[in-house]
């Protein structure tokens, strides 16, 4: 049956069926594992293929992002993100294998029910091997809201966990989504490896939630997060679930680590998982500070003293949902058009921990509506940069810097645009070459003539056109 919880302003009530995920629920899971010396171990593997730290203006479609993360992700007709991790199962030659899923409101249809709006939508998860279905579920979900706007969320608010006990070796773990009211489905596949766990250490777990379980005959009390991200700013721990099957009443020690894409370590230390009452599984919550992660995709190891053998899982530390990954310093690049120097500058000294407390004073002073988990104002900032790429681009350089794609993206879409090759618009055409084109802003009184001298879409700032976006921009950066 699927895991559920409800989170609603930080408050969880236990249900079976579906999960939704309030603003305030982004906290981490329970149960501590006690410090211990830092500590070495072997090499890290390679972090996934595909977008790391590069150009958060070229990274528009999130759910490409999500996929070299290796996680199960969909996007447009029926948008979700997906993660896998293995633990040990309930007999010695068994896994526990917990798909995790989530889904933005706007992915399933909602239709009236009394005075609230309700949507039902059909999850199978299957497990194949050479062919043939090792193990299929398939449930049946109901999600009830309380408002219109509710139905219209972006963010992945909608939860749903399985979990599939099948015997070590290789799988393609299948997954089939479908919306109850219209004919929208997605799929999507990802071949793992189970392993054979013995004292080995479980997949790192990002936990929203866990209780740590004592026994492998038991499922697992946790709420995992799908998307496997972490945002700076608001997030200040990464919460890491952990399991081994071991009886020892000293516990299990564990060596943790996060690596770059290059294998550095940004942070490491060793751990010991206490054994959970008489049971026969050492677990817990092992914490690691987001400020000295950085930016960007990263690797968490963990590894046992002795043995060769790591479990790792891939983690997204980002600066939101809606923004695609970067580095710091590129951000701020990326920034010019939104904040003035003086509030930029900032954000560029510091310790990795000033960063991040600065990152977020950063988005509460620019977010317009702070009781949401978005901030408004940076999602349409980079939704007019990725417009912008697509609309202004000129000889392969990026739109969003080109002079029309930065008055875009600064100042919004123009009220009015004038072109001397509508007829009437002999103002933009007397005595000059080349197209011309006029944005007009109302309420900035302003009025930027762009000319295509030589015909060939290399459109540049006319007369004085430059300075008085300087100067509009100026305006806007510091009211």
């Amino acid at each position: 049956m699927a895991e559920q919880a409800r989170l609603r302003a930080g408050r969880r009530v236990r249900q079976i069926g579906l999960c939704l995920l309030g603003a305030a629920a982004a906290g981490c899971a329970s149960g501590r594992p006690a410090g211990g010396a830092p500590g070495g171990g072997p090499p890290g593997t390679d972090a996934p293929a595909g977008v790391r730290r590069g150009d958060i203006a070229a990274q528009s479609d999130t759910y490409k992002v999500l996929q070299n993360l290796g996680l199960l992700a969909n996007g447009v007709p029926l948008p979700f993100t997906g993660s896998i991790a293995m633990l040990p199962g309930p007999v010695a030659d068994s896994s526990l294998v917990v798909v995790s899923l989530s889904f933005p409101s706007q992915s399933f249809s909602f239709v009236r029910e009394g005075d609230r709006f309700r949507a039902s939508y059909t999850v199978a998860i299957e497990a194949r091997q050479n062919g043939a279905v090792v193990s299929r579920t398939e449930t049946n979900e109901v999600v009830r809201v309380v408002s219109f706007k509710e139905t219209q969320r972006a963010d992945e608010s909608i939860l749903f966990q399985q979990q599939l006990s099948i015997p070590p070796g290789s799988y393609t773990i299948g997954v089939l989504i479908r919306d109850g009211s219209t004919s929208r489905s997605a799929t999507q596949e990802k071949q793992v490896v189970v392993p054979r766990f013995g004292g080995r250490p479980s997949t790192p777990i990002i936990a929203l939630e866990a209780t740590p379980r004592s026994n492998a005959a038991t499922r697992p009390d946790l709420i995992a997060n799908a998307r496997s991200t972490i945002v700076l700013g608001r997030d200040t721990e990464l919460p890491l679930y952990l399991e081994v099957r071991d009886s020892s009443p000293a516990g299990v020690s564990l060596h943790v680590a996060i690596r770059d894409d290059k294998g550095a370590a940004l942070w490491q230390d060793t751990v010991v998982l206490p054994r959970q009452g008489n049971g026969n599984i050492a677990s817990g919550v092992v914490r690691v500070p987001v400020a000295n992660l950085g930016v960007g995709i990263v690797q968490a190891a963990v590894w046992r003293s002795g043995q060769a053998d790591t479990a790792t899982q891939a983690v997204l530390v980002s600066f939101g949902e809606d923004l695609p990954v970067a580095s710091f310093d590129e951000m701020i690049s990326y920034l010019r058009f939104f904040a003035s120097s003086s509030r930029l500058n900032t954000l560029k000294t510091g310790t990795p921990q000033q960063r991040a407390q600065a990152w977020a004073a950063f988005l509460r002073e620019t977010d317009p509506i702070g009781m949401t988990p978005q901030n408004e104002a940076l999602r349409d900032y980079f939704l007019r940069i990725r417009v912008a790429n697509e609309r202004f681009r000129e000889d392969g350089s990026a739109g969003w810097l080109s002079d029309r794609g930065s008055t875009f993206v600064a100042l919004g879409e123009p009220d009015q645009i004038l072109d001397n090759n509508n007829q009437g618009q002999q103002d933009l055409t007397i005595g000059q070459r080349g197209r011309m084109q006029a944005w007009d802003y109302t309420t900035e009184r302003l009025r930027l003539v762009y000319q295509d001298q030589s015909g060939f879409g290399r459109w540049r700032f006319y007369g004085n056109g430059a300075a008085a976006f300087q100067t509009a921009l100026q305006r806007r950066l510091n009211r």
